[in-house]
Parts: structure tokens; sequence; C-alpha cells
């Protein structure tokens, strides 16, 4: 019977070992997620955050763009890539207003052979596709404002 309780102990340490390390390899500290969607990595600091900072701004930005309770059962909602400057702006909204979620900047745009801009407009895309997934009742559209 000890030895039942050993093994069956051993069992259980090394599933939930294993269950613990394959969640936390599963998405980095600075990968940003909504609606299950990986929308972006976020590797450099920016506009004087590092990028810790800069993770828990997104992170907090996007949960106040969920909890807006205009945004719910709208379909007339989008998000919106605007050049600015070398950098990019994503933002979300409705007529009724719009806000910042993301920064794109060169330094982001630095080794991925496109820059800010286009960037931008891919992690855009999948901004709208999880917030469409958080927000099921909710139309997301995708909008460009090009340079």
């Amino acid at each position: 019977m000890r030895t039942f309780r050993t093994v069956w102990l051993a069992v259980v340490l090394a599933v939930c070992g294993a269950t613990a390390l394959s969640g936390s390899a599963s998405a980095a500290m600075n990968d940003i997620t909504v609606g299950d969607v990986f929308v972006c990595t976020i590797n450099h600091g920016a506009g004087g955050y590092t990028v810790d900072q800069r993770v828990v701004q997104i992170r907090q930005r996007i949960t106040n763009v969920l909890s807006v309770e205009r945004f719910r059962s709208n379909p007339n909602l989008f998000v919106q890539v605007v050049a600015a400057g070398s950098s990019a702006l994503i933002s979300v909204g409705d007529p009724a207003g719009q806000i910042v979620v993301i920064e794109v900047t060169p330094a982001d745009a630095m080794g991925t052979g496109v820059n800010a801009f286009t960037l931008a407009s891919q992690w855009g895309q999948k901004l709208a596709q999880g917030l469409g997934n958080a927000m099921p009742s909710s139309h997301w559209n995708l909008n460009y404002v090009r340079p």
C-alpha cells in the first residue's frame, strides 16, 4: 500500500509540474492577447515606459475597451490604424469616440522587414479579431488611415 501511495504521489507531482510548465511556456510575459487571440509581443519600451510598464499599460487599455458599455452589442465599432510620423497608432472606438490602445514604433518593427505602419496594420487585424471573440455581440471593422 505504501508503494502505491508513493507511485501515485509521484504521478500526481509529475502531471502537476508538466501542466505548470506548459502553461507558462505557452505565452511570454510580454505577449498581448485578447479573446484568446495573440495580438503581439512587446519587446521594446516606448514613450518613456519600460517594456514591462508598456505591457501593463496596453493590457489596461484593452481592459478599458472591454468595459465600455456602449461597445456592447454595437455593430459600428472599429479598430483604426493611423500613421503618426514614423510610428503608428492603433485605436478602437465608435463614432462617439476612440481609445488609443497601442503605439507601434520603429523599434517594434525593427527586424520584421516591415515599417511601423504595416506592423500596426497586422497587429490591428489581430486586435479586431480578438475583440470580436471577447465581445461576440459586437462587430469590429478594421480601418486604415495611410500616410
